[in-house]
């Protein structure tokens, strides 16, 4: 999440993101104009895209709540296209599931205000070479500006696995196709780390509920599926349309940030929520504040002043990669899980169907497999990593 010098460990935060200031798709001013500071193009937000935020380790214990939520979501193609042959290199990329559709990349507890790091323990530190003191000047008050990293909380049931479990992960064929960096390429390992394990925390003691593992996937593939893509976005695959009118596609820009290429191509999109859901779990759609997301340069590279008046939504066959094959019949973004397959020789896992079934008993011996599903799919059932279906 945010600045890639906080994430260059993170597969999906591209150097690509960050628009150059020798980029073609930057206005050049005549020389009058350059006497006096240019209007932004989001006057709500005057350094749109322009800063480099930074979190910081466990601040919630014995500190701060997050208040936010956001949801990052990838345009798959241009993701792909951002970082050359290594994101193409993603399973993701691969020709065969690469689809014009916002992914997921994940869910983030965040703050709407950054929070005071200064004494916030020897156990948090900020994650960028960025000081509290020099983005306090900037008026912002605090200098974390998001939680990662977190200590498993007093209230975490001891049989509950705190490590990342990918078998807790939804396993329908429309949650396989949503998230392709999750199931094919792991990203999951990383984001329940970072992101993920604060989403525990509803109270700064630790004390009081907030989502474990298993709740935290499905309210963050429920308000995936429930956002969608805006079939305007679809309809723009393979061309330019202005930035105005892909904020507009989001509610306007003051609710979405949009992160580009260097070559102003979408590669990701940020919706902002209310923390208001079941213990603590995503509420109502919010604007996203402008210090800390929309002035984000990470999050929001594309509105970056004049970077990008027009941004390329890229289809399939400009990634670069190899793709270019007509799009899929359906709304789903790639291929059901019965095209993956699981690690180490197991028969079930995360988005892959299992050898098929009559009762659980035919599971039993089955690597990776729970049971057999209640539901059946060509007239069969399947063995399958689901608890209950």
């Amino acid at each position: 999440m945010k600045s890639p010098l906080t994430r260059a460990p993170d597969p999906r935060s591209p150097q690509a993101f960050a628009p150059t200031s020798c980029d073609a798709a930057r206005v050049i001013f005549p020389f009058n104009l350059l006497l006096r500071a240019p209007e932004p193009d989001d006057t709500s937000c005057a350094r749109a895209g322009a800063e480099s935020h930074s979190g910081c380790e466990n601040p919630i214990e014995d500190g701060t709540p997050f208040d936010m939520w956001e949801l990052a979501r990838s345009w798959t193609p241009g993701f792909c296209a951002s970082g050359g042959s290594r994101t193409c290199a993603k399973k993701e990329c691969a020709p065969d599931v690469v689809d014009p559709s916002l992914t997921l990349h994940g869910m983030w507890p965040s703050f709407s205000k950054p929070v005071d790091a200064s004494d916030a323990g020897s156990t948090r530190k900020l994650s960028s070479r960025e000081t509290s003191a020099a983005l306090a000047s900037r008026g912002g008050g605090g200098g974390c500006f998001w939680p990662q990293n977190c200590a498993q909380p007093p209230w975490w049931p001891p049989t509950a696995p705190w490590g990342y479990d990918p078998a807790l992960l939804p396993t329908d064929e429309t949650s396989a196709a949503l998230a392709p960096a999750w199931y094919d390429d792991d990203l999951g390992a990383h984001e329940w780390s970072k992101h993920g394990t604060c989403a525990a925390w509803s109270d700064a003691n630790g004390a009081e509920r907030g989502l474990d593992q298993e709740a935290y996937y499905d309210a963050m593939f429920e308000l995936a599926k429930k956002e969608g893509t805006p079939e305007m976005l679809r309809n723009a695959t393979g061309s330019s349309v202005s930035l105005k009118s892909l904020q507009d596609m989001f509610g306007g820009a003051g609710k979405v940030a949009l992160g580009c290429t260097p070559k102003c191509e979408l590669a990701q999109v940020v919706t902002c929520y209310s923390r208001g859901g079941e213990h603590g779990g995503p509420g109502e759609r919010v604007d996203c504040p402008c210090f800390g997301v929309r002035d984000s340069h990470y999050d929001n590279s594309c509105a970056e002043l004049h970077a990008c008046e027009d941004v390329k939504v890229l289809s399939a066959a400009q990634t670069g990669c190899g793709g270019g094959g007509p799009p899929r019949p359906g709304p789903g973004p790639g291929p059901g899980p019965h095209h993956r397959t699981c690690r180490d020789g197991a028969r079930c896992c995360p988005g892959v169907r299992g050898p098929t079934c009559e009762s659980d008993a035919d599971c039993e011996t089955q690597s990776g497999c729970r049971r057999c599903s209640h539901s059946s799919s060509g007239g069969h059932r399947h063995c399958t990593v689901v608890k209950g279906e």
